[in-house]
């Protein structure tokens, strides 16, 4: 009877094990293998939104951010937001006087509803991350295996330099990584009124992504549609043009700022180009420097150098990357900033077409799903190692949440910052910027107490530099200079910190201003400790 009972329930198991594996194959055939892929970029897509606006976020809340480029556009867009002039008092110039980026007046109307720094980073990290769907979209498009396109877009989200402009502040211009792949995407399947927009949205980031496009355009007018090409590169070049001589002129009386950056071969970017052609042997010898291969390692070995399989793809790079590279800005010449974001996004359609071109080659090989996994993982194992010794995520050797994490010090700054009014002028140290921008006057320290910084030492700086610390103030001290000329900003309360990196000024500088704004009589402490003063100017 035991052994009757015993068989019964064996059996009874197998039966179960039987109906659960049907149930299971049943489910398993009723889903799509094109939808299954799709639902895990989606499952990429969200994962990566989720962690990079956390680590922004804390990043940002726990004052481990560099500041000023967040707060100059946190201040304009409070401003706009609040219908007024988005005058950036930390660069003295209207904000489209700076750059011209007018994506900004779009985010408006949803940085009222949802307001601040955090909302920024969060919206930013979001549209850098949705430019895995098109680009998986369009790898599968060319290659039509579905394990390659998906590497492809886990590559892109595990790229160092889009991880590292992705932390790096809030830049408009990254968001125009996702638009260049939508762009090219639609060009792809001939939807040409998508291709337009995309372009469109990809322009107005910032002035210098019209020559991408431009490039861009004459990539599609070469592969894909000759009149689309047209109208898109001769749209953009004429805004480029337009934004550099007219828009921002007319917003910033400094004019255009940035081509001092190429003076090395001339004073404006048609100059630079030209010089760069008729002068080869000075071109070649300036660029090859040990920077600049490490830049460009750092660009293409987390990719294992694929793209370079597909080179006119990488067309429209080009504009970004020659003036990177010949740039006598060093910043322009790393992946830790927002310099990448006209290359990033073609770096991973050639990529795409590379990868396409590869499993041609295997076409006829008995093997050939042997070959595209065995590709599939070379291309991850770049990725991994890309990650690890480039990247800033937390497979990265550097990693740490200890360095976003609160601790004593930080409380300190939060209780100090909490001492300033909301709608008081205020100098306050770079990093404390952003967490004080939502104002309409703001600076950073040592701006606007340019007489406390000795002269000898300020006249030392590259003009440039002058004017970067003290914006519209930096003649007054010149030669021959009168002061009454130039109008010193008023400012009711000061936050600086000792023992912080005193950027922009030298340790030994920043040490005197700060001696001579305690003995000051004008300004009084009303905070100090573990090294974080706060002063506030005394009623005359």
């Amino acid at each position: 009877m035991a052994g009757i009972t015993l068989d019964h329930m064996q059996n009874k198991e197998e039966e179960t094990r039987e109906r659960i594996g049907d149930r299971l194959s049943s489910i398993l055939r009723g889903i799509d293998r094109d939808r299954a892929f799709v639902i895990a970029v989606f499952l990429l897509i969200f994962a990566y939104a989720c962690f990079f606006s956390i680590v922004s976020i804390m990043r940002y809340s726990n004052y481990r951010a560099s500041g000023v480029d967040v707060a100059i556009f946190n201040q304009a867009l409070w401003k706009m937001s609040r219908i007024k002039v988005p005058w950036s008092t930390i660069r003295g110039v209207n904000l489209f006087g700076d750059h011209f980026a007018p994506f900004l007046v779009l985010l408006v109307p949803f940085y009222r509803i949802f307001g601040g720094v955090k909302f920024l980073f969060v919206f930013q990290t979001l549209v850098i991350a949705l430019g895995a769907l098109p680009l998986y979209l369009l790898s599968y498009e060319m290659s039509k295996s579905r394990i390659i396109s998906f590497c492809v877009a886990l590559s892109y989200l595990s790229y160092p330099p889009l991880q590292h402009m992705n932390l790096f502040d809030f830049h408009p211009e990254a968001c125009a990584v996702t638009f260049l792949i939508f762009a090219f995407y639609a060009a792809f399947k001939k939807r040409f009124g998508w291709f337009y927009c995309a372009c469109f949205l990809a322009v107005i980031c910032k002035e210098d992504m019209a020559l991408t496009v431009f490039f861009l355009g004459i990539l599609i007018f070469i592969l894909y549609d000759k009149r689309a090409g047209k109208i898109v590169s001769f749209s953009s070049l004429c805004y480029f043009l337009a934004a550099v001589l007219v828009v921002i002129p007319a917003f910033g009386r400094e004019g255009f700022q940035y081509t001092g950056r190429l003076s090395a071969f001339g004073r404006s970017p048609l100059e630079a180009a030209k010089n760069m052609i008729l002068r080869p042997l000075y071109t070649l010898d300036y660029i090859i420097t040990r920077q600049n291969l490490k830049y460009i390692l750092d660009i293409l070995v987390p990719v294992a150098f694929v793209p370079l399989l597909a080179p006119l793809y990488l067309l429209p790079a080009l504009p970004a990357f020659l003036i990177n590279i010949i740039s006598d800005f060093p910043e322009q010449r790393t992946i830790l900033y927002q310099y990448t974001a006209g290359i990033t996004p073609f770096i991973f359609i050639g990529l795409a077409a590379s990868a396409s071109r590869i499993l041609d080659m295997f076409a006829g090989a008995r093997r050939r799903r042997a070959l595209t996994v065995t590709f599939a993982c070379f291309l991850l194992l770049f990725a991994f190692a890309g990650s690890v010794y480039f990247g800033p995520g937390p497979l990265g050797l550097d990693w740490s949440f200890s360095k976003y994490r609160s601790d004593k010090q930080v409380e300190i700054i939060r209780k100090a910052a909490r001492m300033i009014p909301e709608d008081a002028s205020v100098s306050a140290q770079i990093y404390l910027l952003p967490h004080l921008s939502g104002r309409d006057h703001i600076y950073m320290f040592p701006n606007p107490f340019i007489d406390f910084v000795d002269r000898e030492y300020l006249l030392s700086l590259p003009r440039e530099q002058r004017r970067f610390m003290f914006p519209l103030i930096y003649r007054r001290i010149e030669p021959g200079a009168r002061k009454s000329d130039y109008h010193v900003p008023d400012v009711e309360y000061v936050v600086v910190a000792r023992g912080v990196d005193p950027w922009p000024l030298t340790k030994i500088e920043y040490e005197r201003v700060i001696e001579r704004l305690e003995k000051n009589p004008g300004f009084k402490p009303i905070f100090s400790k573990s090294g974080v003063l706060v002063f506030k100017k005394q009623k005359s």
